[in-house]
C-alpha cells in the first residue's frame, strides 16, 4: 500500500462485526443460538416458541433486544452479557489486521452494536 496514498485520511471507521473478522467463523451463530436460549430461559418457553418470539420481536421492533424491552422490561445489559458469552476460539488469530491498522494514518474507531467488553474480547483474539 503506497504510504502517501492515505494520508489525507484523518479518521478511518471499521465496523466489527463480520468485516475484521470473517462471518464464517460461526460467532453470529452462536450469538444467535444463545439469543434463543435467553428467550427460552428468560420466559419460560420451549426452543420453538422462543425462536418464534425472537423472530416476532426482531420484525416489530428492529431488534430482538428492543422487543424484549419494550414488551418485557427485561435489563438490555443482562441479555447483552448473556448473548455475548460465547466461545471467541472459533476466530483466527490475526496479527497481519493489527500490523495493517497500525500502518494506517490517522484515527481509527471500531464500530459495533455490540457491548464494549465483547468488542474487547474479539479484539484481543485477533491480535
Amino acid at each position: 500500500m503506497p504510504q502517501n496514498g492515505f494520508s489525507h485520511i484523518q479518521t478511518w471507521v471499521f465496523d466489527l462485526d463480520n468485516t475484521l473478522y470473517s462471518a464464517r467463523d460461526g460467532v453470529f451463530v452462536q450469538v444467535h443460538k444463545r439469543m434463543g436460549q435467553f428467550i427460552s430461559e428468560r420466559l419460560g418457553l420451549e426452543a420453538d416458541e422462543a425462536k418464534t418470539l425472537q423472530r416476532d420481536y426482531f420484525k416489530r421492533h428492529g431488534t430482538t433486544l428492543r422487543g424484549l424491552m419494550v414488551e418485557r422490561d427485561i435489563n438490555p445489559h443482562d441479555y447483552l452479557d448473556y448473548v455475548h458469552d460465547i466461545d471467541l476460539s472459533v476466530i483466527n488469530e490475526a496479527p497481519w489486521l493489527n500490523q495493517a491498522l497500525t500502518e494506517l494514518p490517522g484515527r481509527k474507531l471500531i464500530y459495533t452494536n455490540a457491548t464494549t467488553p465483547y468488542a474487547s474480547r474479539i479484539l484481543e483474539r485477533l491480535s
